[in-house]
């Protein structure tokens, strides 16, 4: 396993270590600052006193995530485009029924030749009255 340059890892104490240390060391301050003013009896610390620790499991998520793909993005973009990969391997691979194969159900068939015959008979985008009236005319 290689390992990073020294300039990579310095950029890296002073981008993100730092940052999150930091970070992490502000949401448990504001946690104990909130827990206290429960304690006076301050009822909207409550929400504070349960959103600070996140805010700081929020921080080491996204500094992990930056740690080990370099970005937050990447990770997400990889597993994705494979995810896609798969399905449109899958969608290739599925049985599709063969172009030429007769529909199975005799209803269906026999509505697609009602269909059929009353298209022919009265074609679509004329009027029925059109259609009656050249029925008559042709008699």
């Amino acid at each position: 396993m290689k390992s990073k340059p020294a300039h990579s890892r310095l950029r890296n104490l002073w981008q993100l270590d730092i940052p999150m240390v930091l970070a992490v060391i502000l949401c448990a301050v504001f946690t104990v600052i909130e827990v206290r003013r429960i304690g006076e009896g301050v009822w909207r610390a409550w929400a504070y006193a349960f959103e600070w620790p996140l805010i700081g499991l929020f921080c080491i998520w996204i500094w992990y995530r930056y740690r080990r793909d370099g970005s937050i993005t990447k990770g997400f973009t990889t597993r994705w485009k494979d995810r896609i990969a798969n399905l449109n391997s899958s969608a290739t691979q599925s049985v599709l029924p063969p172009a030429d194969a007769k529909p199975v159900d005799p209803d269906l068939a026999a509505w697609q030749s009602y269909v059929a015959e009353l298209q022919l008979r009265e074609p679509p985008g004329r009027s029925p009255s059109e259609s009656a009236a050249k029925e008559i005319g042709d008699r």
